[in-house]
């Protein structure tokens, strides 16, 4: 009898070969501006080539205020779509499949707290982790956010990830 871990596993519109599953907590390998660059792709590269079954991407803000440092790729704009699609190729070309993560950092932000002083959250109390000053989301910003999440949804299937 086969290994459980070496047979497919079957989600509702995706099959994966295997149910070994990589995921990510940081990807600091990409460029301060959010754009994504090579080392990024040859590092989610190496583990499709060494038989995991699914990738899943680290951290990916869907707005540049939401990364929680630079060097992370993200994907608020469609500019990024050719980027996330060679990750995709890359990973695709060795069977595995390649999530998204669609993240926003809410008030633990970019810690240089430079760009984005004051972090967006639910409430005005200081980032817990940091200290940093916080401002509770207007409805317009909140609307935002939830646009920008559909916008990385469609940015990623666009990119022909999974």
């Amino acid at each position: 009898m086969a290994d459980v871990i070496f047979e497919p596993l079957k989600f509702k519109n995706l099959t994966v070969k295997n149910r070994i599953f990589r995921s990510n907590v940081s990807g600091r390998f990409d460029n301060y501006d959010g754009s994504g660059n090579q080392a990024r792709i040859n590092w989610e590269e190496k583990f499709a080539r060494g038989g995991v079954g699914a990738i899943m991407s680290s951290y990916v803000p869907v707005q540049l205020h939401g990364r929680i440092m630079p060097g992370y790729a993200t994907i608020h704009r469609d500019d990024e779509i050719p980027f996330w699609r060679a990750v995709g190729k890359a990973v695709h070309k060795w069977d595995c499949k390649y999530i998204l993560q669609l993240s926003h950092g809410g008030r633990q932000r970019d810690i240089p707290g430079v760009e984005f002083p004051i972090a967006q959250s639910s409430t005005s109390r200081p980032d817990p982790l940091h200290g940093f000053e916080c401002k509770a989301m207007t409805k317009a910003e909140i609307d935002e956010t939830v646009a920008a999440f559909g916008e990385g949804a469609r940015r990623a299937r666009e990119a022909g990830l999974d």
